[in-house]
């Protein structure tokens, strides 16, 4: 398959890389000027969750790029923070043929009717990666874990989603299609908003894992977004990532749930690796943070644990405007 991945990042690269190994033909889209930078391509190092897969590898990955769209593609992957993705997408799709596929690896709350204004619903799904990294001295140090989630927005199979999950498959990893994939993303968004501000108030996810006080705050956080999104109409239920924090109505459900996020981190090098550029995007924190709190003002939920951050995320926010 002819695939087009929007930029060089990290999702990006990642999965450039895995579908160019599986054999499809993947090129990257960059903006203008920036191709140089990969003639040499890009250093990885991997861990992968793969099954059947090298559990450690270290590799350069020859990245075919470009600055225009010329080639046909099929399949074009979108791996794009939450308030870039209109933007980009209203660049793609003058350029992007009428019979394209579009992969939004992206989080959202907002629902899709700004998407729906910019290209057809019945061109595109949803995934949610299951990799992750960061670039360190000019390598991407990453993970990659052996499913990744798809799904349309209005449910059910057809023969594109079909095919986008046969080519993971193909890849080794494992689509999984829930029944209602934003609302699964609406679960993912809001449990990340609520683990970002004391995140902040810590310094590091390491700060964060060694302040018991905090490391509770997270999980109460998570919680009440996550009540937030029960409200929009979300089976919590439905989602088995809820259980962990909606444990801490009890002072024993929220000793076992720190327990075991401390577990999780400390022994989950995976983890570790997904989640280390956990603060490098103040927008994308704070405005996880104001979506689920001014979301959640609307709909009476309580958020005391949330609204206590407030302060935290606003000098993040600052600091970050600053540099």
């Amino acid at each position: 398959m002819r695939i087009l991945v929007v930029g060089a990042g990290v999702i990006g690269t990642i999965y450039g890389w895995l579908l160019s190994e599986a054999g499809h033909q993947v090129t990257h889209l960059l903006r203008p000027g920036k191709a140089g930078r990969f003639v040499d391509g890009v250093s990885l190092d991997v861990l992968d969750k793969r099954k059947g897969y090298a559990g450690n590898l270290r590799l350069r990955y020859p990245v075919a790029v470009t600055e225009v769209i010329e080639d046909d593609y099929e399949l074009v992957i979108v791996p794009t923070k939450p308030y870039q993705l209109i933007d980009a997408l209203q660049r793609l799709a003058p350029e992007v043929r009428a019979g394209a596929t579009y992969l939004l690896l992206t989080q959202n709350w907002a629902g899709t009717a700004a998407i729906d204004a910019v290209i057809p619903r019945d061109r595109y799904l949803f995934g949610d990666a299951q990799a992750g990294g960061t670039f360190i001295d000019g390598t991407l140090v990453c993970a990659i874990f052996p499913k990744i989630v798809l799904g349309r927005v209005d449910g059910g199979r057809d023969p594109a989603l079909d095919r986008v999950a046969a080519i993971f498959a193909d890849a080794g990893v494992r689509p999984v299609v829930p029944p209602d994939v934003l609302h699964f993303i609406w679960i993912q968004y809001a449990i990340n908003a609520g683990l970002w501000p004391p995140m902040v108030r810590a310094g590091s996810l390491r700060g964060l894992l060694r302040d018991r006080a905090l490391g509770t705050a997270s999980l109460l956080a998570a919680a009440e977004c996550l009540r937030v999104t029960a409200a929009r109409g979300v089976d919590l239920d439905a989602f088995p990532e809820t259980r962990l924090f909606l444990r801490t109505t009890s002072p024993l459900g929220r000793l076992v749930a720190a327990m075991a996020m401390r577990l999780l981190f400390r022994f989950g090098k995976a983890v570790n690796r997904t989640s280390a550029h956990a603060l490098a995007d103040p927008r994308e924190i704070t405005t996880a943070y104001h979506d689920l709190v001014t979301t959640g003002r609307r709909l009476g939920v309580a958020m005391p644990v949330m609204d206590g951050f407030e302060a935290d995320v606003t000098a993040f926010a600052g600091l970050a405007a600053e540099k």
